[in-house]
């Protein structure tokens, strides 16, 4: 049973252990297929990641920024502190952002990597 992290999270994932608040309130229950609305709803209880059953393509849970080569991965954080405003180490906050922003870059990049023909 993988931990996914939010943002790696599907419609359609398989929740393999209750997700709760701070407060223990059930907010989904084992063996729930996800819906859109319920990762919204993670995100709103600040959850960063959950149980879910492992699927048979591994890679849609692996972290995009390990699976792409490491000169891609290279290039996607040159134009991104390119973009950035201030240096990504300047803050814990900053750095989070660019973080996020940067395996979102990867994902995409995986993406249009498999609908190449």
């Amino acid at each position: 049973m993988p931990n996914a992290k939010l943002e790696s999270l599907q419609e359609g994932m398989i929740v393999t252990l209750d997700v709760r608040n701070m407060d223990d309130m059930l907010l989904i229950p084992a063996g729930c297929a996800l819906t859109g609305r319920q990762i919204i709803i993670l995100s709103a209880w600040g959850i960063a990641e959950i149980q879910v059953e492992a699927r048979g393509d591994s890679e849609d849970l692996a972290d995009p920024l390990q699976q792409l080569p490491p000169e891609t991965l290279e290039q996607l954080t040159r134009e991104l502190q390119a973009a950035f405003w201030e240096p990504a180490d300047g803050s814990l906050v900053q750095q989070e952002v660019f973080n996020l922003v940067l395996r979102r870059q990867a994902k995409q990049a995986l993406e249009s990597q498999r609908h190449r023909p």
